[in-house]
């Protein structure tokens, strides 16, 4: 990790850097002491103090013990304190209020904070530094309250409430130095002791324990957020490891990290499509993971250390992230201040480098099939439209089928299997109308019927199968319909705007949201360095779909392959 330090210092730098230029010193303002913004809010500033405590304690930064930023982050925990609610709770005043959830974000980041000043400044008699203690052990006791009473809404804030009751339990108990704050709190009633605080708090904790931990075997969490939401609740698992030393916890970080893996790209970006959050169809790189891979790597470097049979490829993760983080002079990722508490991360010597470089896994469960070959990978996916994602190189590339059938407007699968170095997806649609009432409706106002008592009639249905094989080169893809017969089925080829598009009759550049109907031969798509050969094309009708609900490739461009049913088909996605 040596010589990486520099580079980890570096980015922290460079926020604290854009912190003490933008942060309010104007004492009229609300929003004294905090960063000049779109909204007056805690959590960003209270983020941005993790890297500047950091900072402000390693001594190979430019901002070791500098008095300025010691001013600046004084002033700053004030404007947090100011914000921070009665019930000791803070707002996301996008959306959240009162909301323990992010207030155990908050608490996150305080306690990362205040961990680096507990070890590097304890014995520091610099007046400023010990009002900067004092300050995080309020807010944080304070915030305990908050997070120990309030509630939740997605299941990954559980887990980010789990692991502050859990550090809050510690930190404030009856062993702890600072087992004086406990009763300081805005506690209904007597205040509690020392003892009966953290067993407050380590009950409320069981209660969201006792509801299961919702990761899988094959490591998947229940928000499948690759991009986001995984790294958050491993960071709670790694939390309530250090906390209870039952490293059950690390058996979810651990099989988590290893199904990551098989979610990276071959342009190193995570593949993010089947995420049920806003990360959906993201393409970053996993920077974020960085921390979390050299931690693991950390803790099951000795032999017979808990899943130490994952530390290889953990140790190679996390040196081709950091370093390919560095080589593209992209800012390092935040986590400074996670580095400096752990002395096996900091000192951490890296004996690989790089991801798979091939693999081959199907998430039953999830419904996602992932690979990765020597030139290519792709990924198919259950109960979306989008189902199947190539990516060569650094060119994207999506494939939907348009089938529009009353309220259905794509195939979408809903069964999947696997097998032969095949996939095959199946669904069944049906159309289907209402029909009047038995009995005249109470009221004639329609949007007062209760239509759910109606009698549906269903008279007709559509069979597709569509089947995946691989090739060495690329993808074969067959669709093949039954049932309902003259549907105009459009499939819908997504490529990269821009791109450009060679054909025996013609040569085009691609451009935003426009498409092409390809009648007949083979499509060459030029992307970057990439070829993809797309064919041979079928456009037995002319629709493109115009119904409401539509879902349209705004940001790319199309080509399409229009037939109607009854048809069998098959057209390949080949590398050139």
């Amino acid at each position: 990790m040596e010589r990486y330090m520099k580079h980890i210092i570096r980015g922290a730098e460079m926020r604290v850097e854009r912190f003490l230029k933008t942060q309010v010193l104007d004492e009229t303002r609300m929003d004294y002491g905090s960063m000049d913004g779109e909204m007056v809010e805690a959590k960003p500033v209270i983020y941005r103090l993790a890297d500047a405590v950091a900072v402000y304690a390693h001594p190979d930064s430019r901002y070791y013990h500098d008095e300025k930023l010691l001013a600046a982050m004084n002033l700053a925990m004030d404007f947090v304190t100011r914000c921070q609610r009665d019930n000791g709770g803070f707002d996301y005043p996008s959306c959240n209020f009162n909301s323990a959830a992010d207030t155990s974000f908050c608490f996150k980041r305080l306690i990362g904070g205040f961990r680096v000043l507990e070890k590097r400044e304890k014995d520091s008699e610099i007046p400023g530094v010990r009002a900067l203690r004092e300050k995080y052990l309020l807010v944080m006791r304070k915030a305990l309250d908050m997070i120990c009473s309030g509630g939740f809404h997605t299941p990954n804030h559980r887990w980010g409430i789990t692991a502050a009751l859990m550090q809050g339990a510690n930190l404030f108990g009856p062993e702890s130095p600072y087992a004086s704050y406990a009763g300081m709190g805005v506690v209904s009633g007597a205040a509690l002791d020392a003892g009966a605080f953290a067993e407050k708090l380590m009950r409320r904790a069981g209660q969201y324990l006792a509801e299961g931990i919702d990761g899988s075997e094959e490591g998947e969490y229940a928000e499948r957020s690759t991009g986001n939401y995984n790294a958050v609740v491993n960071n709670a698992m790694m939390a309530m490891y250090e906390e209870s030393g039952d490293s059950s916890y690390l058996g979810y970080v651990a099989r988590n990290l290893h199904m990551m893996l098989t979610y990276i790209d071959p342009d190193d970006t995570i593949f993010t499509q089947n995420s049920t959050r806003q990360d959906q169809g993201k393409a970053d790189y996993p920077d974020k993971y960085f921390y979390q891979y050299l931690y693991m790597a950390s803790i099951t470097q000795e032999p017979g250390a808990p899943y130490a049979g994952y530390h290889e490829e953990f140790d190679r993760a996390a040196h081709k992230i950091i370093r390919d983080n560095q080589e593209r002079g992209d800012m390092a990722p935040e986590c400074l201040h996670i580095i400096m508490g752990h002395e096996a991360m900091e000192s951490y010597h890296f004996q690989g480098y790089g991801f798979m470089e091939t693999y081959r896994k199907f998430y039953r469960d999830a419904g996602v099939l992932r690979v990765k070959t020597e030139k290519f990978g792709y990924s198919v996916l259950r109960g979306k439209s989008a189902f199947l994602f190539l990516k060569a190189g650094e060119m994207p590339v999506t494939v939907k089928i348009g089938e529009s059938i009353g309220s259905v407007r794509n195939f979408i699968p809903e069964t999947m299997e696997v097998r032969d170095g095949e996939c095959v997806l199946e669904s069944t649609v049906s159309a289907s109308y209402y029909l009047p009432f038995q009995e005249p409706p109470a009221t004639s106002d329609w949007w007062k019927m209760d239509h759910g008592s109606r009698e549906i009639l269903v008279n007709s249905e559509l069979h597709m199968r569509v089947t995946v094989k691989e090739e060495t080169d690329g993808l074969k893809v067959s669709v093949r319909t039954e049932g309902l017969d003259r549907v105009p089925i459009r499939i819908q080829v997504c490529i990269p705007a821009g791109a450009v598009l060679e054909h025996p009759c013609f040569r085009l550049t691609a451009e935003k949201g426009g498409d092409m109907i390809l009648k007949d031969g083979n499509l060459e798509v030029h992307h970057d360095s990439q070829v993809l050969c797309v064919g041979p094309g079928f456009g037995t009708h002319a629709f493109r779909g115009h119904y409401s609900g539509e879902e349209k490739n705004e940001a790319g461009y199309t080509v399409l392959l229009n037939d109607y049913t009854p048809f069998e088909r098959t057209f390949w996605l080949k590398m050139r």
